[in-house]
């Protein structure tokens, strides 16, 4: 079959370099999920109109209803990074439907009358995936189009497929050689899917008015809803989402396999190869998805549909079944290919009945034509399993075989066994999950997972990328320079806010801050004037000028805060001094000028509008009357919101010579304990940056400042800038103020997770306005 010679298990024995290849390969993931409502009814309302066209989004669809949400990741190299962007795409659905919730079991929540379940709504009604979806209704039923699970899509890499076709010999084309290797995987997938069935069914319960007829093995239960006595998955049984007949397809040859599916679409078995619902499908992104275009094109991936969701875990599957899966495909590859004749075909699809509607009892299974018991059969195939696992020296999935073999000594530790022990009832339980995942979901909601080195901000507009289907492209990680695309219109992002909207001499004028006070100031608009100094020497000689006022001291051109001390009363010379040497370890040149009293705000400017407002509050701690203030600090550092480089909403306090340099103009130092109630600042200023708290005003603040940002914005040309602004009483039109800053990339995590407040959605804001979405 396989060219020159059949025994791959011994070529990889001898081929250390194919042997590394082994594992290597690609991983898609496709979840279904139905959206419900607080008390676990099929939610009724549209597609979320936040996820845009769901002919558009790439990751966020409908599957058959319009209440049910499909995930589907991008492509990747590793179990981990799929595993990933799946949790990734459940964290950002579950954000946006914050009212809603995410059903977490393959079998649906309460519907209402089958009229009412609604089919996913296209911009054409004539389009043929509201047309497909139409047929689907009328032969099947709305009902049992809700079953929802995971499709798992996998292919090994070409390099690795290419460089096993050379060591066999192969005379054939890189394409039709991988025709034949995943008909090979998949037979043997479709010989042995009822162990992973056993493992990864999910579905044992369901409502009473689901079915139109009982299944086999159907009890009643106190809780008033139904279970498959002994089962497993009530949607991979035989009342499950299966075609009408068993539809056998012939995996003797590819070009028999194309044939045997014409004749089921001919026949008018299936409306198409996509109506053919096999556990496992060969498939080819790059095509129409027809019969005829995997025919021309051939096979690319290799996609199995048989996966339940798991109630417990939040992202419907776990890890290491993933791993598990990959595991049992590339065993496919290197096991000899056993007979899968019509015969056989039958006793496998008895196989998985069996596991799904009696599993739990562990019946015989057929393997090879025989009758065998589970045990004898699960043995037999984790064997080989193993066998694998020992050539590769992984002892990571080894220890991964152990586990399962345990679970199929003990039924009681599958997935189904749990649900069926719980004593709450279908839909309380599933809904308390649901509930668990969402909360879960948002306290994620700031961070993107596998980007956790990028900054905050960044993440925070590849999330706003991600919902609205964009496509994402990462340059530079280090450099948080990134690529987004959709359709024909580009966007090339550096930090989040550094975009092709905004000139070099806009970010240089807002860079230096002498320089944006001299333009601020010519333009009318009220700053504080002050110095700048180059040399330490003549910037200590300049203390009896400056010995009277209220000053700043602080950096030419550095940002986030760094390097600012702020003196609103009397000083020492030292202190003046001290507060030198600190602003000068951060830039070769300083500015001293004028202290504004009042409090600081932070505006958004985003294409000449105020996208968010942030009164912002230095860092501070309240005493207890018991701890002293070192420990108050590490203690409010431990809010899961504060963090450092930037990489969390909040930064946390820190205790260098900033706050020791405030405490000490207080009369306090770190080991002094504060009274209980007695609010003390580590920092005069307040930025979120150095561990102050970020309080949303959008809504409070007077339109005259408003303006004022605006029209600061225009004057240095910029479409995204951080306008900050001292206001003595933010109510109060043309009150005492000054603009202290402008900032050319402002943080955008202050003003999506504030310390108090509304997120005000700045992802968004930023791909609405770079790519104009209305």
């Amino acid at each position: 079959m396989l060219c020159k010679n059949n025994n791959l298990m011994t070529i990889l024995e001898e081929n250390n370099e194919l042997k590394k290849m082994l594992f290597d390969g690609n991983f898609g993931l496709e979840k279904e999920n139905v959206r419900v409502d607080k008390n676990g009814n099929l939610a009724l309302t549209p597609h979320p109109a936040i996820f845009g066209l769901k002919e558009e989004n790439p990751y966020i669809k409908t599957d058959f209803s319009e209440s049910q949400i499909e995930m589907i990741t991008p492509v990747s190299n590793s179990v981990d990074a799929v595993y990933n962007s799946l949790e990734n795409l459940q964290n950002i659905v579950s954000d946006r439907i914050r009212d809603e919730y995410l059903w977490p079991n393959s079998n649906p929540p309460m519907l209402p009358a089958e009229e009412d379940i609604p089919i996913a709504v296209y911009q054409d009604p004539q389009s043929a995936s509201r047309l497909y979806r139409e047929h689907l209704a009328r032969e099947y039923g709305k009902k049992i189009q809700l079953f929802s699970g995971i499709h798992y899509n996998f292919s090994f890499s070409d390099e690795f497929l290419e460089a096993l076709r050379v060591e066999l010999d192969c005379k054939s084309s890189l394409q039709a050689f991988k025709n034949q290797i995943y008909l090979k995987v998949a037979k043997f997938f479709m010989q042995n899917r009822w162990f992973l069935l056993y493992l990864t069914g999910a579905s044992p319960l369901y409502l009473p008015d689901f079915l139109n007829s009982p299944a086999a093995n159907e009890v009643s239960r106190e809780t008033s809803d139904l279970a498959l006595k002994n089962g497993i998955s009530l949607r991979n049984s035989h009342v499950g989402y299966k075609n009408k007949a068993s539809l056998h397809v012939n995996y003797e040859s590819f070009e028999q396999y194309i044939a045997s599916i014409q004749t089921w679409i001919d026949s008018g078995k299936i409306d198409s190869m996509r109506e053919l619902y096999n556990p496992i499908r060969l498939k080819n992104s790059h095509t129409d998805q027809s019969l005829a275009g995997l025919a021309e094109a051939g096979v690319e991936y290799i996609e199995i549909r048989s996966l339940d969701l798991n109630p417990f875990d939040p992202n419907g599957i776990t890890k290491e079944i993933l791993h598990f899966t990959q595991l049992l495909l590339i065993t496919g590859l290197l096991s000899d290919s056993e007979p899968f004749d019509k015969t056989h075909q039958e006793q496998s699809d008895l196989n998985e009945d069996r596991i799904a509607i009696d599993g739990l009892a562990k019946p015989n299974m057929y393997v090879e034509g025989a009758e065998i018991s589970f045990d004898e059969a699960a043995n037999k195939l984790l064997t080989s399993m193993e066998k694998v696992a020992t050539l590769t020296q992984n002892g990571t999935l080894l220890h991964l075989l152990a586990e399962q073999r345990d679970i199929a000594k003990h039924p009681d530790k599958t997935i189904a066994a749990q649900i069926l022990a719980n004593s709450a009832g279908y839909v309380p339980f599933h809904m308390q999950q649901a509930k668990t995942y969402l909360d879960g979901s948002l306290q994620n909601a700031y961070k993107l997972i596998g980007y956790e080195d990028m900054e905050l901000s960044t993440q925070i507009v590849l999330k706003s990328a991600v919902t609205k289907g964009l496509a994402i492209d990462i340059l530079d990680r280090a450099e948080n320079f990134f690529r987004l695309q959709k359709k024909d219109h580009v966007e090339y992002i550096k930090q989040a806010t550094k975009t092709s909207r905004d000139s070099y001499i806009s970010a240089l004028i807002m860079e230096n801050k002498v320089v944006t006070k001299e333009i601020l100031a010519e333009n009318g608009i009220a700053v504080p004037r002050g110095q700048d100094f180059s040399d330490i020497v003549a910037a200590r000689n300049s203390f009896a000028k400056f010995a009277d006022q209220a000053i700043v001291v602080k950096p030419k051109s550095t940002n986030f805060g760094l390097g600012i001390s702020i003196f609103k009363d009397a000083y020492t010379k030292e202190n003046f001094e001290e507060a030198l040497k600190i602003a000068f370890s951060y830039d070769s040149s300083i500015i001293i000028e004028t202290y504004i009293p009042g409090d600081e705000y932070r505006f958004l400017v985003i294409d000449g509008k105020i996208a968010g407002i942030l009164k912002r509050v230095p860092a501070n701690v309240t005493g207890d009357g018991i701890h002293t203030i070192s420990e108050l600090i590490d203690d409010k550092n431990l809010d899961p919101l504060r963090g450092t480089d930037h990489l969390k909403p909040l930064e946390k306090i820190l205790k260098g010579p900033e706050e020791t340099l405030m405490l000490s103009m207080q009369g306090y130092e770190m080991s002094d304990i504060p009274a209980k109630g007695q609010l003390v600042y580590l920092r005069e200023n307040s930025n979120i940056s150095t561990g102050g708290d970020s309080i949303d005003v959008t809504d409070k603040i007077h339109p005259y400042y408003q303006e004022l940002a605006i029209k600061a914005a225009k004057v240095v040309d910029s479409n995204i800038c951080g306008v900050d602004i001292i206001v003595s009483r933010e109510t109060i039109p043309e009150g005492p103020h000054a603009i202290i800053e402008l900032n050319f990339n402002p943080a955008i995590q202050i003003h999506s997770f504030p310390y108090q407040g509304e997120n005000r959605r700045i992802g968004d804001i930023i791909i609405d306005f770079l790519f104009n979405i209305k």
